[in-house]
Protein backbone atom coordinates (compact mmCIF):
# COMPACT_ATOMS: atom_id res chain seq x y z
CA UNK A 1 0.00 0.00 0.00
CA UNK A 2 1.41 3.19 -0.95
CA UNK A 3 1.77 5.34 2.64
CA UNK A 4 2.15 9.01 3.66
CA UNK A 5 5.19 9.51 5.49
CA UNK A 6 4.96 10.81 9.21
CA UNK A 7 6.45 13.08 11.39
CA UNK A 8 9.66 12.12 12.91
CA UNK A 9 9.65 12.12 16.20
CA UNK A 10 11.18 10.30 19.69
CA UNK A 11 8.37 7.97 20.83
CA UNK A 12 7.63 5.85 23.63
CA UNK A 13 5.48 3.06 23.20
CA UNK A 14 3.13 2.16 26.24
CA UNK A 15 2.17 -1.22 26.94
CA UNK A 16 3.70 -4.05 24.43
CA UNK A 17 1.42 -7.17 23.75
CA UNK A 18 0.21 -7.85 19.91
CA UNK A 19 -0.40 -3.52 19.93
CA UNK A 20 3.18 -2.52 21.32
CA UNK A 21 4.89 -5.15 18.95
CA UNK A 22 3.05 -3.39 16.00
CA UNK A 23 4.12 -0.24 16.59
CA UNK A 24 7.64 -0.99 17.33
CA UNK A 25 7.45 -3.09 14.13
CA UNK A 26 5.98 0.37 11.92
CA UNK A 27 8.56 2.75 13.80
CA UNK A 28 11.82 0.16 13.70
CA UNK A 29 10.83 -0.05 9.36
CA UNK A 30 10.68 3.76 9.31
CA UNK A 31 13.99 4.00 11.22
CA UNK A 32 12.62 5.93 13.97
CA UNK A 33 13.55 6.03 17.53
CA UNK A 34 11.45 4.73 20.46
CA UNK A 35 10.92 2.85 23.63
CA UNK A 36 8.62 0.68 25.05
CA UNK A 37 7.70 0.63 28.84
CA UNK A 38 5.15 -1.82 30.51
CA UNK A 39 3.61 -2.92 33.85
CA UNK A 40 4.09 -6.19 33.87
CA UNK A 41 7.22 -7.86 35.10
CA UNK A 42 7.25 -9.93 31.84
CA UNK A 43 5.55 -8.34 29.32
CA UNK A 44 4.14 -10.56 26.25
CA UNK A 45 6.62 -10.29 22.97
CA UNK A 46 9.67 -9.44 25.12
CA UNK A 47 11.64 -11.65 23.04
CA UNK A 48 10.36 -10.65 19.82
CA UNK A 49 11.04 -6.69 20.74
CA UNK A 50 14.94 -7.56 21.97
CA UNK A 51 15.77 -8.98 18.31
CA UNK A 52 13.74 -6.29 16.71
CA UNK A 53 15.23 -3.28 18.90
CA UNK A 54 17.78 -4.90 21.64
CA UNK A 55 17.53 -2.51 24.94
CA UNK A 56 14.14 -0.96 23.94
CA UNK A 57 12.31 -2.03 26.64
CA UNK A 58 12.01 -0.28 30.02
CA UNK A 59 10.80 -0.68 33.50
CA UNK A 60 7.60 1.88 33.86
CA UNK A 61 8.55 5.14 34.97
CA UNK A 62 5.91 8.01 34.40
CA UNK A 63 8.51 10.57 35.45
CA UNK A 64 10.37 9.57 31.97
CA UNK A 65 7.43 10.27 30.00
CA UNK A 66 8.18 14.10 29.27
CA UNK A 67 11.17 13.01 27.60
CA UNK A 68 9.90 11.75 24.60
CA UNK A 69 7.68 13.68 22.03
CA UNK A 70 4.92 11.83 21.79
CA UNK A 71 3.52 8.63 23.78
CA UNK A 72 1.74 5.47 22.14
CA UNK A 73 -0.25 4.25 24.29
CA UNK A 74 -1.90 0.59 23.71
CA UNK A 75 -5.60 -0.03 24.50
CA UNK A 76 -5.16 -1.55 27.47
CA UNK A 77 -3.86 1.52 29.05
CA UNK A 78 -6.08 4.36 30.10
CA UNK A 79 -5.20 7.29 28.94
CA UNK A 80 -6.84 9.09 32.02
CA UNK A 81 -3.85 7.86 34.08
CA UNK A 82 -2.25 10.40 35.96
CA UNK A 83 1.12 9.73 34.63
CA UNK A 84 -0.23 10.07 30.91
CA UNK A 85 -2.20 13.11 31.89
CA UNK A 86 0.60 14.79 33.18
CA UNK A 87 2.98 14.36 30.38
CA UNK A 88 0.15 15.44 28.14
CA UNK A 89 -0.24 18.81 30.18
CA UNK A 90 3.48 19.54 29.95
CA UNK A 91 3.42 19.06 25.70
CA UNK A 92 4.02 15.72 25.30
CA UNK A 93 1.69 14.23 22.78
CA UNK A 94 -0.73 11.44 23.39
CA UNK A 95 -1.65 9.38 20.41
CA UNK A 96 -2.78 5.64 19.35
CA UNK A 97 -1.49 3.16 16.99
CA UNK A 98 -5.02 3.54 15.04
CA UNK A 99 -4.04 7.65 14.64
CA UNK A 100 -0.38 6.40 13.71
CA UNK A 101 -1.92 4.39 10.95
CA UNK A 102 -4.50 7.35 10.14
CA UNK A 103 -1.74 9.39 9.57
CA UNK A 104 0.20 6.99 7.11
CA UNK A 105 -2.87 5.72 4.94
CA UNK A 106 -4.11 6.50 1.73
CA UNK A 107 -6.86 3.66 0.64
CA UNK A 108 -10.49 5.01 2.03
CA UNK A 109 -11.89 3.35 5.23
CA UNK A 110 -14.98 1.92 6.53
CA UNK A 111 -14.45 2.19 10.77
CA UNK A 112 -17.12 0.46 12.65
CA UNK A 113 -17.62 0.26 16.42
CA UNK A 114 -20.83 -0.51 19.20
CA UNK A 115 -20.74 -2.64 21.98
CA UNK A 116 -21.71 -5.63 20.32
CA UNK A 117 -21.67 -7.10 16.81
CA UNK A 118 -18.65 -5.12 15.81
CA UNK A 119 -16.81 -7.55 14.94
CA UNK A 120 -19.27 -9.68 12.56
CA UNK A 121 -20.15 -6.56 10.76
CA UNK A 122 -16.41 -5.54 9.85
CA UNK A 123 -15.94 -9.06 8.84
CA UNK A 124 -18.94 -9.44 6.50
CA UNK A 125 -17.90 -5.98 5.14
CA UNK A 126 -14.59 -7.47 4.08
CA UNK A 127 -16.45 -10.36 2.95
CA UNK A 128 -18.37 -8.13 0.63
CA UNK A 129 -15.80 -6.17 -0.89
CA UNK A 130 -14.02 -8.66 -1.76
CA UNK A 131 -17.26 -10.47 -3.65
CA UNK A 132 -17.34 -7.63 -5.35
CA UNK A 133 -13.77 -7.45 -7.04
CA UNK A 134 -12.17 -5.28 -4.76
CA UNK A 135 -9.63 -6.14 -2.59
CA UNK A 136 -10.48 -5.26 1.29
CA UNK A 137 -7.69 -4.93 4.01
CA UNK A 138 -9.43 -6.01 7.77
CA UNK A 139 -7.89 -5.08 11.30
CA UNK A 140 -7.68 -3.02 13.88
CA UNK A 141 -9.68 -4.73 16.95
CA UNK A 142 -9.88 -7.31 14.96
CA UNK A 143 -7.17 -9.87 13.53
CA UNK A 144 -4.39 -8.15 12.20
CA UNK A 145 -2.78 -4.74 14.04
CA UNK A 146 -3.90 -1.56 11.49
CA UNK A 147 -0.67 -1.30 11.79
CA UNK A 148 0.12 -4.06 9.82
CA UNK A 149 -2.55 -3.44 7.43
CA UNK A 150 -0.22 -0.47 5.65
CA UNK A 151 2.62 -3.36 4.11
CA UNK A 152 -0.59 -4.90 2.48
CA UNK A 153 -1.97 -4.46 -1.06
CA UNK A 154 -5.74 -3.63 -0.86
CA UNK A 155 -8.61 -1.19 -2.00
CA UNK A 156 -10.51 -0.43 1.21
CA UNK A 157 -9.94 -0.77 4.87
CA UNK A 158 -12.18 -2.20 7.07
CA UNK A 159 -11.59 -1.44 11.10
CA UNK A 160 -13.40 -2.50 14.09
CA UNK A 161 -12.36 0.22 16.33
CA UNK A 162 -12.83 -0.28 20.43
CA UNK A 163 -13.54 2.56 22.42
CA UNK A 164 -10.29 2.51 23.92
CA UNK A 165 -8.82 2.98 20.67
CA UNK A 166 -10.90 5.78 19.74
CA UNK A 167 -9.67 7.85 22.78
CA UNK A 168 -5.93 8.36 21.59
CA UNK A 169 -7.42 8.49 17.68
CA UNK A 170 -7.55 12.31 16.31
CA UNK A 171 -7.36 12.05 12.20
CA UNK A 172 -8.64 9.20 10.65
CA UNK A 173 -11.19 10.40 7.89
CA UNK A 174 -13.50 7.43 7.50
CA UNK A 175 -15.44 7.52 3.99
CA UNK A 176 -18.33 5.96 6.48
CA UNK A 177 -18.78 5.04 9.69
CA UNK A 178 -21.05 3.98 12.40
CA UNK A 179 -21.36 3.13 15.87
CA UNK A 180 -23.76 -0.17 15.79
CA UNK A 181 -25.44 0.43 19.44
CA UNK A 182 -24.14 1.14 23.22
CA UNK A 183 -24.77 -0.88 26.09
CA UNK A 184 -23.18 -0.79 29.49
CA UNK A 185 -19.54 -1.71 29.67
CA UNK A 186 -15.90 -1.20 30.14
CA UNK A 187 -17.38 0.70 33.55
CA UNK A 188 -14.29 -0.29 35.28
CA UNK A 189 -12.26 1.89 33.00
CA UNK A 190 -14.67 4.96 32.76
CA UNK A 191 -16.06 7.28 35.50
CA UNK A 192 -19.38 6.81 33.95
CA UNK A 193 -21.55 5.64 31.34
CA UNK A 194 -21.57 9.15 29.44
CA UNK A 195 -17.34 9.04 28.84
CA UNK A 196 -17.76 5.84 27.46
CA UNK A 197 -20.38 6.81 25.27
CA UNK A 198 -18.93 10.07 24.19
CA UNK A 199 -15.29 7.68 23.23
CA UNK A 200 -17.64 5.42 20.67
CA UNK A 201 -19.76 8.45 19.07
CA UNK A 202 -15.69 9.86 18.84
CA UNK A 203 -15.41 7.65 15.88
CA UNK A 204 -17.53 10.37 13.75
CA UNK A 205 -15.82 13.31 13.80
CA UNK A 206 -14.11 12.95 10.53
CA UNK A 207 -16.35 10.84 8.45
CA UNK A 208 -17.77 12.25 5.79
CA UNK A 209 -21.05 9.59 6.11
CA UNK A 210 -22.46 8.35 9.28
CA UNK A 211 -24.50 5.51 9.45
CA UNK A 212 -26.51 5.50 12.78
CA UNK A 213 -29.11 3.32 15.06
CA UNK A 214 -32.31 4.79 14.93
CA UNK A 215 -33.37 2.77 17.66
CA UNK A 216 -30.64 3.70 19.96
CA UNK A 217 -30.12 7.29 20.71
CA UNK A 218 -26.66 7.03 22.35
CA UNK A 219 -24.91 6.12 18.24
CA UNK A 220 -26.62 9.52 16.93
CA UNK A 221 -24.18 12.41 16.06
CA UNK A 222 -24.28 14.75 17.74
CA UNK A 223 -25.88 18.49 16.46
CA UNK A 224 -22.28 19.82 16.12
CA UNK A 225 -21.27 17.16 13.63
CA UNK A 226 -24.43 17.69 11.94
CA UNK A 227 -23.41 18.86 8.64
CA UNK A 228 -22.02 15.61 7.81
CA UNK A 229 -24.04 13.19 5.78
CA UNK A 230 -26.40 11.12 8.10
CA UNK A 231 -28.26 7.43 7.35
CA UNK A 232 -29.99 5.87 9.62
CA UNK A 233 -30.48 1.57 10.11
CA UNK A 234 -32.76 0.06 12.30
CA UNK A 235 -36.00 -2.10 12.63
CA UNK A 236 -38.98 -1.31 10.72
CA UNK A 237 -42.03 -0.84 12.80
CA UNK A 238 -45.38 -1.56 10.66
CA UNK A 239 -43.63 0.52 8.03
CA UNK A 240 -44.65 3.54 10.25
CA UNK A 241 -41.94 4.44 12.87
CA UNK A 242 -43.86 6.25 15.84
CA UNK A 243 -40.87 9.36 15.63
CA UNK A 244 -42.16 9.53 11.77
CA UNK A 245 -37.79 9.52 10.92
CA UNK A 246 -37.03 7.55 7.71
CA UNK A 247 -34.90 4.43 8.06
CA UNK A 248 -32.05 4.32 4.99
CA UNK A 249 -31.90 0.50 6.04
CA UNK A 250 -34.73 -1.25 7.13
CA UNK A 251 -34.54 -4.96 8.59
CA UNK A 252 -38.90 -5.43 8.25
CA UNK A 253 -40.02 -8.74 10.46
CA UNK A 254 -43.45 -8.35 9.06
CA UNK A 255 -42.14 -8.64 5.07
CA UNK A 256 -39.13 -10.87 5.97
CA UNK A 257 -36.85 -8.95 4.36
CA UNK A 258 -34.09 -6.57 4.56
CA UNK A 259 -35.13 -3.37 3.12
CA UNK A 260 -33.00 0.13 1.25
CA UNK A 261 -35.32 3.21 1.23
CA UNK A 262 -38.16 0.68 1.13
CA UNK A 263 -36.89 -1.57 -1.84
CA UNK A 264 -36.39 -5.55 -0.59
CA UNK A 265 -32.70 -6.55 -0.87
CA UNK A 266 -32.95 -9.38 0.50
CA UNK A 267 -35.39 -11.65 2.37
CA UNK A 268 -34.46 -13.02 5.83
CA UNK A 269 -34.57 -16.23 5.21
CA UNK A 270 -31.93 -16.28 3.31
CA UNK A 271 -29.34 -15.10 5.08
CA UNK A 272 -27.20 -18.22 7.18
CA UNK A 273 -26.73 -16.00 10.33
CA UNK A 274 -29.11 -16.63 12.89
CA UNK A 275 -31.65 -14.29 14.70
CA UNK A 276 -32.95 -10.55 14.24
CA UNK A 277 -29.73 -9.02 15.38
CA UNK A 278 -27.65 -10.59 12.87
CA UNK A 279 -30.21 -9.25 10.40
CA UNK A 280 -29.07 -6.00 11.25
CA UNK A 281 -25.41 -7.02 10.90
CA UNK A 282 -26.54 -7.41 7.51
CA UNK A 283 -28.50 -4.35 6.37
CA UNK A 284 -25.50 -2.33 8.36
CA UNK A 285 -22.65 -4.09 6.39
CA UNK A 286 -24.36 -4.00 3.15
CA UNK A 287 -25.36 0.40 3.73
CA UNK A 288 -21.09 0.28 4.65
CA UNK A 289 -20.19 -1.15 1.60
CA UNK A 290 -22.65 0.73 -0.84
CA UNK A 291 -21.66 3.91 1.18
CA UNK A 292 -18.06 3.55 -0.01
CA UNK A 293 -18.69 3.14 -3.67
CA UNK A 294 -19.44 -1.20 -3.97
CA UNK A 295 -22.20 -1.89 -6.16
CA UNK A 296 -24.79 -3.95 -4.67
CA UNK A 297 -24.45 -6.83 -7.21
CA UNK A 298 -25.46 -10.38 -7.54
CA UNK A 299 -22.19 -11.64 -6.21
CA UNK A 300 -22.09 -9.28 -3.56
CA UNK A 301 -25.75 -10.28 -2.16
CA UNK A 302 -24.58 -14.10 -2.36
CA UNK A 303 -21.98 -13.39 -0.22
CA UNK A 304 -24.46 -11.53 2.31
CA UNK A 305 -26.47 -15.00 2.14
CA UNK A 306 -24.06 -17.36 2.38
CA UNK A 307 -22.13 -15.78 5.11
CA UNK A 308 -21.82 -17.79 8.34
CA UNK A 309 -20.54 -15.68 10.86
CA UNK A 310 -17.90 -15.48 13.48
CA UNK A 311 -17.57 -18.22 16.57
CA UNK A 312 -18.91 -18.02 19.77
CA UNK A 313 -21.85 -14.91 18.41
CA UNK A 314 -24.84 -16.48 18.12
CA UNK A 315 -23.15 -19.63 16.56
CA UNK A 316 -25.22 -22.89 16.32
CA UNK A 317 -23.50 -25.71 18.11
CA UNK A 318 -25.85 -28.20 17.52
CA UNK A 319 -29.47 -29.54 18.08
CA UNK A 320 -29.96 -32.38 19.97
CA UNK A 321 -33.53 -34.44 20.93
CA UNK A 322 -34.98 -31.27 19.47
CA UNK A 323 -33.35 -28.73 21.51
CA UNK A 324 -31.22 -26.06 19.46
CA UNK A 325 -27.65 -24.66 21.76
CA UNK A 326 -26.39 -21.74 20.67
CA UNK A 327 -23.26 -20.42 21.64
CA UNK A 328 -23.07 -16.93 22.39
CA UNK A 329 -19.88 -16.30 24.29
CA UNK A 330 -18.82 -13.14 22.94
CA UNK A 331 -21.75 -11.70 24.72
CA UNK A 332 -19.65 -10.15 27.50
CA UNK A 333 -21.94 -7.29 28.79
CA UNK A 334 -26.15 -7.37 29.31
CA UNK A 335 -26.75 -5.58 26.00
CA UNK A 336 -25.22 -8.04 23.77
CA UNK A 337 -27.41 -10.62 26.01
CA UNK A 338 -30.65 -8.68 26.21
CA UNK A 339 -29.80 -8.38 22.12
CA UNK A 340 -29.89 -11.99 22.13
CA UNK A 341 -33.03 -12.78 23.47
CA UNK A 342 -34.81 -10.55 21.88
CA UNK A 343 -33.29 -11.89 18.60
CA UNK A 344 -34.26 -15.52 19.02
CA UNK A 345 -37.49 -14.87 20.77
CA UNK A 346 -39.21 -14.47 16.90
CA UNK A 347 -38.01 -17.86 16.53
CA UNK A 348 -38.70 -19.75 19.84
CA UNK A 349 -40.99 -17.69 21.70
CA UNK A 350 -40.60 -18.10 25.42
CA UNK A 351 -39.04 -21.54 25.37
CA UNK A 352 -35.26 -19.78 26.01
CA UNK A 353 -33.42 -21.04 28.98
CA UNK A 354 -30.49 -19.10 29.16
CA UNK A 355 -27.07 -19.50 30.60
CA UNK A 356 -25.59 -16.52 32.05
CA UNK A 357 -22.56 -15.31 34.82
CA UNK A 358 -18.83 -14.37 34.78
CA UNK A 359 -17.66 -11.11 35.40
CA UNK A 360 -20.02 -8.33 35.48
CA UNK A 361 -17.04 -5.54 35.49
CA UNK A 362 -19.27 -3.40 37.45
CA UNK A 363 -22.46 -3.10 34.76
CA UNK A 364 -25.80 -2.31 36.01
CA UNK A 365 -27.48 -6.06 35.49
CA UNK A 366 -31.03 -5.24 36.42
CA UNK A 367 -31.69 -4.51 32.77
CA UNK A 368 -31.93 -8.00 32.29
CA UNK A 369 -34.76 -8.35 34.77
CA UNK A 370 -37.67 -7.79 32.53
CA UNK A 371 -36.96 -9.67 29.43
CA UNK A 372 -36.14 -12.64 31.61
CA UNK A 373 -39.34 -12.42 33.32
CA UNK A 374 -41.23 -11.61 29.80
CA UNK A 375 -38.99 -13.94 27.63
CA UNK A 376 -37.23 -16.34 29.19
CA UNK A 377 -38.32 -19.92 30.71
CA UNK A 378 -35.24 -20.48 33.01
CA UNK A 379 -31.91 -19.46 34.23
CA UNK A 380 -28.72 -20.92 34.65
CA UNK A 381 -25.96 -19.16 36.83
CA UNK A 382 -22.37 -19.90 37.17
CA UNK A 383 -19.23 -17.54 37.65
CA UNK A 384 -18.31 -14.81 40.28
CA UNK A 385 -21.47 -12.52 39.53
CA UNK A 386 -24.05 -15.35 38.92
CA UNK A 387 -25.61 -14.69 42.47
CA UNK A 388 -26.70 -11.21 41.42
CA UNK A 389 -28.03 -12.47 38.29
CA UNK A 390 -30.03 -15.25 40.46
CA UNK A 391 -31.53 -12.11 42.37
CA UNK A 392 -33.27 -10.60 39.01
CA UNK A 393 -35.71 -13.90 39.13
CA UNK A 394 -35.27 -16.28 41.52
CA UNK A 395 -38.34 -18.23 40.91
CA UNK A 396 -36.42 -18.95 37.20
CA UNK A 397 -32.79 -19.37 38.18
CA UNK A 398 -31.18 -21.90 39.55
CA UNK A 399 -27.25 -21.75 40.54
CA UNK A 400 -24.72 -23.92 39.66
CA UNK A 401 -20.54 -24.09 40.25
CA UNK A 402 -19.69 -24.17 37.03
CA UNK A 403 -20.09 -24.36 32.77
CA UNK A 404 -20.23 -28.06 32.57
CA UNK A 405 -23.06 -28.26 35.29
CA UNK A 406 -24.77 -25.14 33.61
CA UNK A 407 -25.02 -27.04 30.06
CA UNK A 408 -26.18 -30.46 31.95
CA UNK A 409 -28.43 -29.00 34.29
CA UNK A 410 -29.81 -26.57 31.19
CA UNK A 411 -30.43 -29.60 29.20
CA UNK A 412 -32.21 -31.44 31.94
CA UNK A 413 -34.87 -28.39 31.94
CA UNK A 414 -35.20 -28.47 28.32
CA UNK A 415 -37.82 -30.01 25.73
CA UNK A 416 -37.95 -30.16 22.13
CA UNK A 417 -38.54 -27.60 20.54
CA UNK A 418 -36.18 -25.50 23.58
CA UNK A 419 -33.17 -23.06 22.85
CA UNK A 420 -30.71 -23.71 25.50
CA UNK A 421 -28.99 -20.12 25.12
CA UNK A 422 -25.25 -19.36 25.96
CA UNK A 423 -25.04 -15.67 26.53
CA UNK A 424 -23.06 -14.69 29.72
CA UNK A 425 -23.85 -11.05 29.85
CA UNK A 426 -20.58 -10.95 31.70
CA UNK A 427 -16.33 -11.39 30.88
CA UNK A 428 -15.13 -14.95 31.09
CA UNK A 429 -12.14 -13.86 33.23
CA UNK A 430 -12.99 -15.11 36.59
CA UNK A 431 -13.19 -18.91 35.26
CA UNK A 432 -11.50 -18.97 31.65
CA UNK A 433 -8.67 -17.47 30.00
CA UNK A 434 -11.12 -16.00 27.20
CA UNK A 435 -14.41 -15.58 25.89
CA UNK A 436 -13.30 -18.05 23.26
CA UNK A 437 -12.21 -20.62 25.86
CA UNK A 438 -15.66 -20.22 27.04
CA UNK A 439 -17.66 -21.14 24.00
CA UNK A 440 -15.01 -23.57 23.17
CA UNK A 441 -15.83 -25.78 26.33
CA UNK A 442 -19.51 -25.07 26.00
CA UNK A 443 -19.26 -26.51 22.70
CA UNK A 444 -17.25 -29.25 24.24
CA UNK A 445 -20.18 -30.26 27.06
CA UNK A 446 -22.74 -30.05 24.43
CA UNK A 447 -21.34 -32.93 22.08
CA UNK A 448 -20.60 -34.52 25.49
CA UNK A 449 -24.55 -34.65 26.04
Amino acid sequence: MQQKDIAYKNRLILGLGQTGLAVARYLSALHQPFNVMDTRDIAPGHEELEKLAPGSLLQWNGDQFTEYDELVVSPGIAIARADIQAAQKAGVSVIGDIELFAQANTLPVIAITGSNGKSTVTDLVGELINASGKKALVGGNIGVPALDLLEQEGDYVALELSSFQLESTLSLEPVAATVLNVSEDHLDRYNNYQEYVDAKRSIYVNATTCLVNADDDNTWVESTQSIQNILRFGLEHDNDRIDGDHIDWAVDIASNAIKHNGQEILKLNELTLQGIHNALNVAVALALVEIAGIELTQPVLDAAKSYQGLPHRSQLVGIKNGVTFINDSKATNVGATVAAIQSFEPQFGSNIILIAGGDAKGADLSTLQDIIKETVKAVVCFGKDAPAIAKLAPAKTQLVSNLEEAVRTANEQAHSGDLVLLSPACASLDMFANYMQRGEQFAHYVEAL
